[in-house]
């Protein structure tokens, strides 16, 4: 039960830390829309004398869209661990009862909870604005998101474990960025080798279900192979990595230093 109370914990204290800087995400929902706005205007104006460009703006709302909320994920985790190890709770959270892995884990499923309401919020207020109509299947958006934002997050615990040990990763996490654009615009079906990359798979079964209004019951289990492999993939090297770059943190006396 103490992991259910861990879990429900870290919870509680995301959507406190949501209601409490309101103002600071209200901002930075229409800073995103203002900027959206100001690139869909663009490309529709580049878009009317080519017909290729018009018929690629539902694209480039699905992908603007996916590619914030990657940002969001992949930067989540490592930020939090190098803010804990800034403000000196990070020692704390090490000498509780509960492994600090799966406090990270609960982390990492209530922001996915977050990102999700986000992402569709995001997705409908877009459609107000373009006058575009995509297809909007809510349990089949979260499933897919759910299980693919693991691959960034595990990105997101090699950093922090990068961060634990140089302190401050911000040019690092800069150039990680300019990554994810790339990762949003490849495209799995010209070279099935890109599957393998994370959250590129994911992606490529988003714009499925929103432009061709494909379902959960119309992907294969080969989709949801690659999807879950993916995930488990980077997973897997974040949380070595992570560890990694802990145990020497540990051995050095740092993990309370700045």
């Amino acid at each position: 039960m103490k992991y259910l109370y861990s879990f429900m914990a870290i919870f509680h204290k995301e959507w406190i830390e949501l209601k409490r800087y309101w103002l600071n995400s209200l901002i930075g929902f229409i800073i995103y829309i203002i900027i959206f706005i100001a690139l869909f205007t663009g490309a529709q104006y580049i878009g009317q004398a080519n017909v290729a460009l018009t018929e690629s703006l539902e694209g480039f709302l699905i992908g603007y869209t996916l590619w914030f909320m990657a940002m969001g994920a992949f930067s989540d985790t490592a930020h939090a661990i190098v803010d804990e190890a800034r403000k000196g709770t990070l020692e704390q959270l090490y000498m509780t009862e509960i492994p600090f892995v799966w406090l990270l884990v609960s982390k990492n499923i209530v922001s996915t909870l977050f990102f999700t309401v986000f992402f569709i919020v995001m997705i409908y207020v877009q459609m107000i604005l373009t006058g575009i109509q995509l297809h909007v299947d809510l349990l089949g958006i979260f499933v897919v998101l759910f299980v693919g934002l693991f691959s960034l997050y595990g990105v997101g615990l090699l950093l922090a474990g990068l961060g634990l040990v140089f302190k401050k990763i911000q040019n690092i996490m800069g150039a990680t960025q300019f990554i994810i654009v790339g990762l949003m615009m490849v495209s799995p079906t010209d070279k099935p080798i890109l599957k393998l990359l994370p959250f590129t798979y994911t992606r490529e079964l988003i714009m499925k279900m929103l432009q061709e209004g494909k379902g959960l019951q119309n992907f294969s289990s080969e989709d949801y192979g690659f999807l879950l492999f993916t995930s488990v993939l980077y997973m897997s090297i974040g949380m070595y990595g992570y560890k990694v770059a802990e145990k020497e943190v540990l051995k050095r006396g740092m993990l309370g230093q700045y």
